[in-house]
């Protein structure tokens, strides 16, 4: 398996087919009229964002997640929940100056493929990017099972908003600051620190929870 980023219209078109069938046809979180072309997508794929795609040994879509960058659009997070301001969140996790969502992060079953594997992959390869642009801090709403699983892998994540009911679960707003993630992480979480920075593989007490 690898992870790349799509940019030619044939790969963002894998991850829009997978999103359709995840979000559309399997989870009914969007409707299927809505999307006559099978492939989900939104404003956001057209003007600000980056994609990943997690690809099998077939070159089939595995999963995919994307980043979205500032722009012209707020961020959907400011749109759907209720989230602290600005200047208390930089009180707490310092200046926020190149800020980036967390969206779309879709890894259904997989006949080969252990579940885990293809998400701590599409997380290394969005944190290490990130940190290439100078991204200061990963914005996210995740499910509430999600937001519990990184944190116990080691992330630094905390809660910054009111969970609500969102995209078929209850849904938790967070922050992951990242300018100082990989100190930390190399002090608190060695395992994963080199699974982020070295290892092509994670080891089992990376991903020991």
């Amino acid at each position: 398996m690898k992870i790349i980023l799509a940019r030619e219209a044939e790969e963002k078109s894998l991850a829009y087919r997978l999103r359709f069938k995840v979000m559309c046809r399997d989870l009914g979180w969007l409707p299927l009229q809505d999307y006559p072309s099978g492939e989900e997508q939104d404003e956001y794929d057209a003007k600000q964002s980056i994609t990943f795609l997690a690809l099998d040994f077939l070159g089939d879509c595995a999963g995919t997640s994307r980043l979205i960058i500032p722009g012209e659009l707020y961020f959907p997070i400011k749109n759907h929940f209720e989230i602290q301001q600005k200047d208390l969140l930089e009180a707490y996790y310092g200046k926020m100056d190149y800020c980036v969502e967390v969206s779309r992060f879709i890894v259904p079953d997989h006949q080969f493929l252990k579940n885990h594997e293809i998400t701590l992959k599409l997380c290394r390869a969005m944190i290490m990017k990130s940190i290439q642009m100078g991204v200061t801090h990963m914005l996210m709403s995740v499910d509430y099972r999600f937001f519990r699983l990184l944190k116990m892998l080691g992330f630094c994540l905390t809660e910054i908003g009111k969970p609500k009911f969102y995209m078929g679960s209850k849904t938790i707003p967070g922050v992951l600051p990242l300018t100082n993630l990989l100190p930390v992480l190399r002090n608190n979480k060695p395992s994963l620190y080199r699974y982020l920075t070295v290892d092509e593989e994670v080891g089992e007490e990376a991903v020991a929870v």
